[in-house]
């Protein structure tokens, strides 16, 4: 059954038009990925279907039997609001407009009594559609069954991020919604917290659409991809994997058709010349004839080209750009310990990072990351026994909070003044690859986004060239492709790397090592983050109610994961070859692209579609034996 439809939608903000026809559907249970470049409008998208902004043209559709459940990205509560209070406001509201239009009808005058009737039985059927009355014995239930017990009496300033995050899942799920619309709901959810909402998703029974650039939350929730840019809407088939495979396909094959259009379109302007330069030597009606007939097929055809194919063209462009250090020490713990009043986060740690390694650092949200890594850049020193960072070292640091920006100066004069120093058209230069404008420089940074911040950051961060990168949460706020352009930059980068960050996609592509922030100690596991997490997983019906806390029998909790390394140890290692060769397919396809070998791209991509194929398979007996 059909729940919603957006049909030829053009919507205007800011005297442009941000969506150009943009049409799609949604089913019951389907589950649907909505993912576009920052600025494409995904957020405008959403508030035409929610019915909070009127399209300029086209119109929306919601059956009679939807009932749609909205996430935001964020709570809109005061801090000092109780949480419970916050998840019956609306219940509140609807409560006092019933009890209005009830006291409008007993007094209404004979004449008045049509109308006060109509805005009486109107009020009384959305009151009833949602079953409203019994919101405040459902809310406890709800917040119970999500992990937040015994949170309803507290201030919504006192939760985490997080717990944020579950509680505007809560509150769409008051109205028992056939129809989720979720806008980038694991903002701020670690890696358990986000396990747990993918497998939520999975398990509710109407139809899902998520905006997220997570694009591991992709692969494993969504059943399509609908893709927003220039102002409509392209629907794929599968994840994110399995959009960019076919994407890319795509765009191989309109290179092809791209390259034969252009060599046509090449003979028919010589042929048009040659007969040119025919009727003005021997003068002739047939020779006209022919020379007109000719210059309108061209005309005609110019007019119905095949476009150019562009590959991500909104990505920014990074190059991190420094040499390996000589030096084999970059970054030795001994005995650090770390704790705010009677909270204990480190105790006596000891950790080492050497030349070229990448290293992610993981754990709880709360559990000392951020507070390791600043520590890292405020006080490591070579004669710093504690902290000790090699003597050849040059650290670069992007900041979660982004404070090692000052607010108070503008994006030009912050990139003029980082070393080395440059002068204005130099430093422009710079911005522009991280997608600033001319109409940008002048602006405060104290009055940008946090994913304008973000970008400043990174740029400055690519002037300092550093041999070691410190990063915290580096692609917040980013749309996919600019990730991915980090990610590639990363790459290239020969320098070592010691990273905090939510985004497994990410870590896959960065890291070699992941170090795993639990007990107040750091424990290491070679390999990127799907075989950590492969190998550390446990059941995850385990983890309901594990958002908001951090768990207990953790030993017990070892001994089973140790037994299932055991048993599935033959099963990941041919996982890990298989993603190992679609990795290298992957990138091998993109070169034959750039490189206009269409034939080589063509016969790679077979080769990668059997891959993937077989990584499929592989990756369902995993989950069949977990």
């Amino acid at each position: 059954m059909q729940l919603a439809s957006l049909q030829n939608i053009t919507a205007n903000l800011g005297g442009q038009d941000v969506l150009k026809g943009v049409s799609f559907t949604i089913n019951s249970g389907e589950r649907l990925g909505l993912i576009g470049a920052n600025g494409s409008g995904k957020t405008t998208t959403l508030r035409v279907l929610m019915g909070e902004e009127e399209p300029s043209k086209g119109t929306v559709s919601l059956a009679s039997e939807t009932r749609l459940g909205y996430v935001p990205q964020y709570v809109d509560g005061e801090d000092d609001e109780i949480v419970l209070d916050w998840l019956l406001r609306e219940h509140k509201a609807l409560d006092v407009g019933l009890r209005a239009a009830e006291e409008r009808l007993s007094v209404a005058s004979d004449g008045e009594m049509e109308t006060a009737m109509a805005g009486y039985q109107e009020t009384l059927e959305r009151y009833d559609r949602y079953e409203t009355d019994r919101w405040p014995q459902r809310a406890p239930r709800i917040l119970d069954s999500l992990g937040l017990t015994g949170k309803e009496d507290q201030e919504i300033g006192s939760l985490s991020g997080g717990e944020k995050n579950i509680l505007s899942l809560a509150r769409a799920l008051l109205i028992e919604p056939n129809f989720l619309v979720l806008d980038e709901p694991g903002n701020h959810l670690d890696f358990i917290g986000l396990a747990w909402l993918e497998e939520f998703l999975l398990r509710f029974k109407g139809a899902v659409l998520v905006v997220s650039h997570n694009r591991h939350t992709l692969d494993r929730v969504a059943q399509g991809i609908l893709e927003l840019e220039n102002g409509t809407v392209t629907r794929y088939k599968g994840g994110y994997s399995e959009y960019r495979a076919t994407k890319l396909r795509n765009l191989i094959s309109q290179q092809a058709d791209y390259a034969a259009n252009q060599k046509r379109l090449g003979r028919l302007e010589d042929l048009v010349k040659r007969l040119a330069l025919t009727a003005r030597a021997r003068p002739s009606t047939a020779a006209g004839k022919r020379l007109r007939a000719r210059r309108s097929q061209l005309n005609r055809e110019t007019a119905h080209a095949v476009e150019r194919p562009e590959i991500d063209t909104s990505a920014i462009e990074a190059n991190f750009g420094s040499e390996r250090t000589q030096s084999n020490i970059v970054l030795r713990l001994r005995g650090y310990s770390k704790g705010y009043d009677d909270l204990s986060l480190l105790e006596n740690v000891d950790f080492d990072l050497t030349s070229g390694e990448r290293v992610a650092i993981i754990g709880p949200n709360g559990s000392g990351k951020t507070s390791l890594l600043r520590d890292v850049v405020s006080e490591g020193a070579w004669d710093n026994d504690t902290i000790r960072i090699g003597p050849s070292i040059r650290t670069g640091y992007a900041a979660q909070e982004q404070e090692v920006l000052d607010g108070n100066v503008t994006i030009l004069e912050e990139i003029m003044n980082a070393p080395p120093q440059t002068n204005e058209t130099t430093a422009f230069a710079h911005l522009r690859k991280f997608l600033f404008t001319r109409e940008d420089l002048s602006k405060k940074i104290a009055d940008l986004s946090g994913g304008e911040r973000n970008r400043l950051q990174l740029a400055r961060l690519t002037k300092l060239k550093p041999n070691f990168l410190i990063l915290d949460e580096p692609t917040n706020h980013m749309d996919i492709p600019a990730r991915e352009a980090i990610e590639e930059a990363l790459a290239e980068y020969e320098g070592s790397i010691l990273v905090v960050s939510h985004d497994r996609y990410f870590l896959d592509n960065v890291v070699n090592r992941v170090v795993e922030l639990e007990d107040r100690d750091l424990t290491s596991f070679d390999g990127n983050f799907s075989e950590f997490w492969q190998a550390r997983r446990a059941p995850l019906s385990r983890e309901t109610g594990r958002v908001s806390t951090r768990g207990a029998n953790r030993r017990a909790a070892r001994a089973e994961r140790a037994d299932q390394r055991s048993g599935l140890a033959n099963l990941e290692r041919r996982i890990k070859e298989a993603e190992a060769e679609k990795l290298e397919l992957e990138h091998r396809v993109g070169q034959a692209f750039e490189n206009r070998k269409d034939r080589d791209g063509r016969r790679l991509n077979k080769q990668l579609e059997r891959v993937s194929s077989v990584l499929e398979d592989l990756y369902q007996q995993w989950v069949s034996k977990g």
